[in-house]
């Protein structure tokens, strides 16, 4: 019979070699343990893609920088600078109201308005799709100027602080509205080459403060402020609102992911995907899946197993009966009871003896059993009747019991 066409994919040494296969994929796309220590561009985060480095840096410079590890409920500060970049945690429409009711009050807020949040339609403006192509900066604004080094590093893949895959657009003032209109009091830091100039970093004036709007917040990035002239922009966008640097830098730490969190889901999600022990365990697990899967297909049918039961005394005893008894081995029986016989009492003999030799000695030492002697002979050289049989059988009994007493 021809073999089916799935048989031969779920073959041993077809399943096995992908298993490893995907087990060894698994592990490399896996993210290391450097990348694990922090969410994205938070300030306690020393990985590639956190931002201690940022504060590092404002540190050094002589700004005062603090972390904020509570939601924006009360009263603000006005006199500060807060700074909240992609964070995971999404603020609500009532925080955005109260951070942007501090900012008219005279505070500088620094964010990254993405598509669709409340603080986008709050400020009017938001990101663009991501784009796959690098947008490069035009040579009117900060950092437009060729840079050789970070056009060696953009080469070879390495984030750089002059390529962006996003900017700044309008927000349409409503859902059925795909295009909305730039506010005309926004103020353009850093532009990009996109169909003509596109605003990546814009100031817009917010009552008495200043909200910076960032289109691709990548050059604040560990890996970018260390190796590229990502410190110089971040360092000028900050001097854009803060010329004296007489505010304080407030950084949102509370919708990375730190202080109070109340949703279980979320801490659960981080420690089974964001810490290196939470992902090997997930890889376990998957790797059991995968072998509970491959153990539980069967492509080759199953060969039963030869089992071999061995009878009890009782029942050899029984078998043998009823062989002796069906090829009439009547002298075999006997035989097969004087050696018994022999086995439990050998007279204190060592030598080799036959069973005349041994019914001899037998008789020598204990005359009294001359009679049961001769009946064990003469059925060992004549085939005895089953009469003979029973006399054999009740002279073995007698010799038996004086033997032992």
């Amino acid at each position: 019979m021809a073999e089916h066409p799935r048989s031969r994919w779920l073959r041993p040494r077809v399943v096995l070699p992908a298993l490893l296969a995907i087990l060894v994929l698994t592990a490399i796309l896996s993210p290391i343990g450097d990348d694990a220590t922090g969410r994205f561009l938070s300030t306690r985060s020393r990985a590639s893609n956190g931002s201690h480095g940022l504060r590092a840096i404002l540190d050094r410079l002589g700004w005062r920088t603090i972390e904020r590890l509570t939601p924006y409920v009360g009263t603000l500060d006005t006199t500060a600078t807060y700074v909240m970049l992609s964070t995971p945690v999404a603020p609500s429409a009532h925080e955005i109201h109260t951070l942007l009711e501090a900012v008219r009050q005279g505070a500088n807020a620094i964010v990254v308005p993405s598509r669709g949040s409340a603080l986008a339609d709050s400020i009017g403006v938001r990101t663009s799709e991501v784009g796959f192509l690098s947008l490069r900066p035009t040579s009117d604004t900060l950092l437009g100027s060729y840079d050789r080094a970070d056009t060696l590093r953009e080469a070879f893949g390495v984030p750089s602080a002059r390529r962006f895959h996003q900017f700044l657009e309008g927000t349409p003032p409503t859902d059925s509205d795909s295009v909305g209109v730039w506010p005309s009091r926004a103020t353009t830091l850093l532009s990009v080459e996109q169909k003509g100039p596109q605003p990546e970093i814009s100031i817009l004036p917010v009552g008495r403060g200043r909200v910076v709007a960032i289109a691709d917040p990548t050059f604040l990035r560990n890996d970018v402020l260390r190796r590229t002239a990502g410190a110089v922009l971040a360092v000028r966008v900050l001097e854009s609102v803060d010329p004296n640097r007489r505010s304080i830098i407030v950084f949102d730490e509370y919708h990375q992911g730190y202080g109070d969190t109340t949703k279980q889901t979320d801490v659960l999600t981080y420690a089974l995907f964001g810490t290196a022990w939470g992902r090997a365990l997930v890889q376990l697990g998957v790797a059991g899946l995968l072998y509970l899967m491959v153990i539980g297909v069967r492509p080759i049918p199953p060969v039963s197993r030869a089992r071999y039961e061995r009878r009890s005394p009782l029942e050899h005893v029984g078998a043998l009966s009823r062989a002796y008894e069906a090829i009439g081995a009547t002298q075999l029986a006997v035989q097969r009871l004087v050696r018994g016989v022999r086995r439990r009492h050998p007279l204190g003999t060592t030598a080799p003896l036959s069973d005349d030799a041994y019914l001899a000695l037998l008789r020598a030492r204990l005359p009294m059993l001359a009679g049961d002697v001769e009946t064990l002979k003469s059925a060992l050289a004549n085939k005895p009747s089953a009469e003979q049989l029973v006399a054999a059988g009740a002279a073995i009994d007698h010799i038996e019991r004086n033997l032992i007493t």
